[in-house]
C-alpha cells in the first residue's frame, strides 16, 4: 500500500497549515529530527513532509498547495486574469470556449505538461472551473450589449467636458455649493410592453424546447417618464399610452399622483414633454426655492429643442443640464441604477399575473396597475441615492471612472477644440468627442448644450432676446423663426 493511501493519515488531509510544515521541514533538515517525529510534533501527515523535503532539495520553497500542481503557475494565471479583465474593459471579453483554447495552445507552444483533450485541441471543462474557484474575482456574465457608438462616444475628453460645466452650475467660484443635493433631479423614459421578457426556470435537463407563457408575440409599447432626485425623491411617473385620444380610465391603477397622455405613435414628443415638465414643476415648486434646481436629462430633440420647456424653466428657477451624446449609460442615474431593477419586477409581476389569471391576456390597461406594483418595489430612497452616486454626479466625483473604463474609446480619443480656435466644417463633422453643458438658468444666460445620440449639437447663440439659447445651422431658422429675432450660430 503507498503511503498516499496509509488509513493512518486518513482525514488529516489539509488540517495543518503552513507555518506548521515550514516548522517539520526546519525540525529535518536543521535540527536533525526524524521525519517520522516530526511529522507527528507537527500534526503534518508523513508524505506530505516527505514529498516537501523533496522540493526543499530541488531548490523549491515551502508552500501549502493542496491537490495535485496546477498546469499553470501562478504567476501565468494571474497574466491569464490580467488579459482577460484587459479584454472585458475593451468591450472585446473572452467566451468560456476562447479560454480553454488559448491556454491549451498557450500550454503547447509552452511545452507545459497538462492531460488537455488533443483532438479538442482546448483545455477541460474542470481546468475552468478550478481556475475560476482559485480566482473568486473573476466569473462567468452575461455582458450587456453596447453600441458602437457607445463605445466611441464615452471618451475621457467628453466626461471631463461634462464634470467641467457640472462643476460650474454646481458650485460657485469660492467653492460654495450653488445647488443643494435635494435640489438635483434626473428624468429620463422608458418603454415597458404588454409582452414580458421570460426568464430563466427549471426544467428537464437535455430538453431541446422550453417555453414561457406571454400574452401576445408582439405588444404595444408604453412609454413611462420617471424622475428622481439626489436624497431619494421621487416625481410620479408619466405614462404615454400609443393611442390618439387619451382615455382616462387607463391611470386608475396607476402609482399615486402619476399623470397620463397620449400620443400616436406611444414615444415621447415636445407636447408629451412639455406636458411632463409642467408636472414637474407643480411637484417641485422650483420658484419658491431660494436655490435654483438642476434637472439632468439626454440629448433627446423633445427636451433640448422645446422651446416651450426652455423658456418655462428660466422663468421658474430651472437649470437644464444636457448629458453628453452616447455616454447615458454610464452618466445617466436612472439608467444606471434604476430601470433594471424596475423592469426585473415588472417582468416578474406580469409573470405573477398569468400564473394566477389563466387564458387571459396583459393590455394596456393593465400595465399601469402591473407596473405600480413593481415601481413600489423598486423606488426606494438607495437606488436614488446610489445611482447619482455611481455616475459621480453627487457627490461630484471626476474620478468614478478608471483609465479602464475608457479602453473602448482610446483609439478614437480626440482633444477638445477650444472656443478661440477656428474650427472648419470638416473638423466639426469628424469630431466624435462632443460636448456637454447646461442649458438656461434663471440668473444668468445660457450656457451651451448637446443632444444625444442623432439629434443635433448646439452652441452658444446672442441676439435681443432676453432668452438665448444654443443651436446649429440646421436649427438657427427654426428658433429665429419662433423668437422673431436673429440668431448667431458659433462653431
Amino acid at each position: 500500500m503507498s503511503l498516499r493511501h496509509d488509513p493512518r493519515y486518513k482525514g488529516k488531509n489539509g488540517l495543518w497549515s503552513e507555518e506548521d510544515l515550514q516548522l517539520a521541514v526546519k525540525h529535518v533538515i536543521v535540527d536533525k529530527m526524524s521525519k517520522k517525529r516530526a511529522a507527528l510534533l507537527n500534526n503534518i501527515p508523513r508524505p506530505t513532509l516527505i514529498l516537501h523535503l523533496k522540493k526543499v532539495s530541488l531548490g523549491m520553497g515551502v508552500k501549502k498547495q493542496p491537490g495535485r500542481p496546477t498546469v499553470l503557475s501562478d504567476e501565468q494565471e494571474e497574466e491569464l486574469v490580467s488579459l482577460l479583465q484587459d479584454m472585458e474593459s475593451r468591450l472585446f471579453g473572452l467566451t468560456v470556449t476562447d479560454v480553454r483554447r488559448i491556454v491549451f495552445v498557450f500550454c503547447e507552444k509552452n511545452a507545459i505538461s497538462n492531460t488537455f483533450n488533443q483532438a479538442d485541441r482546448m483545455a477541460g471543462r474542470n481546468w475552468i472551473k478550478l481556475f475560476l474557484s482559485r480566482h473568486p474575482d473573476m466569473s462567468v456574465r452575461k455582458p450587456e450589449a453596447v453600441s458602437i457608438q457607445r463605445a466611441i462616444g464615452f471618451n475621457k475628453a467628453k466626461v471631463d467636458r461634462f464634470f467641467d460645466m457640472l462643476e460650474k452650475v454646481c458650485i460657485s467660484e469660492s467653492g460654495e455649493r450653488i445647488i443643494p443635493y435635494c435640489n438635483i433631479y434626473n428624468v429620463d423614459e422608458s418603454g415597458f410592453t404588454c409582452v414580458q421578457k421570460p426568464q430563466k426556470i427549471v426544467a428537464t435537463k437535455g430538453k431541446k424546447n422550453v417555453g414561457a407563457l406571454t400574452s401576445a408575440e408582439k405588444g404595444k409599447t408604453i412609454t413611462v417618464v420617471c424622475c428622481i432626485s439626489a436624497t431619494g425623491t421621487y416625481i410620479p411617473p408619466m405614462f404615454i399610452f400609443p393611442r390618439v385620444r387619451m382615455k382616462h380610465s387607463l391611470m386608475d391603477h396607476s402609482p399615486s399622483g402619476s399623470i397620463g397622455t397620449s400620443t400616436k405613435s406611444g414615444w415621447i414628443n415636445d407636447e408629451a414633454f412639455e406636458f411632463w415638465f409642467d408636472h414637474f414643476l407643480n411637484s417641485v415648486r422650483p420658484k419658491n426655492s431660494p436655490q435654483p434646481v438642476l434637472l439632468v436629462f439626454d440629448g433627446h430633440s423633445s427636451h433640448t429643442q422645446n422651446l416651450s420647456v426652455v423658456l418655462k424653466a428660466r422663468e421658474n428657477n430651472v437649470i437644464l443640464l444636457c448629458l453628453p451624446s452616447h455616454c447615458t449609460h454610464r452618466l445617466q442615474p436612472l439608467d444606471v441604477a434604476f430601470f433594471k431593477s424596475l423592469k426585473s419586477h415588472y417582468d416578474d409581476e406580469c409573470r405573477k399575473w398569468l400564473r394566477e389569471h389563466p387564458g387571459q391576456k396583459i393590455n394596456e390597461e393593465r400595465v399601469p396597475g402591473l407596473f405600480s406594483i413593481a415601481y413600489g418595489k423598486s423606488a426606494t430612497v438607495e437606488t436614488a441615492v446610489n445611482g447619482f452616486r455611481k455616475t459621480g454626479i453627487v457627490p461630484l466625483d471626476r474620478g468614478i471612472f478608471s483609465d479602464r473604463d475608457f479602453h473602448g474609446a482610446d483609439m478614437t480619443d480626440q482633444p477638445l477644440y477650444h472656443e478661440h480656435e477656428p474650427v472648419t466644417a470638416q473638423q466639426l463633422s469628424s469630431d466624435n468627442t462632443g460636448e456637454s453643458a447646461a442649458v438656461i438658468s434663471s440668473s444668468e444666460p445660457a450656457k451651451t448644450a448637446t443632444t444625444d445620440d442623432d439629434d443635433t449639437t448646439e452652441s452658444p447663440a446672442t441676439g435681443t432676446s432676453d432668452v438665448q439659447l444654443t443651436c446649429d445651422s440646421t436649427c438657427a431658422s427654426n428658433i429665429s423663426h419662433q423668437l422673431d429675432q436673429p440668431v448667431q450660430v458659433n462653431l
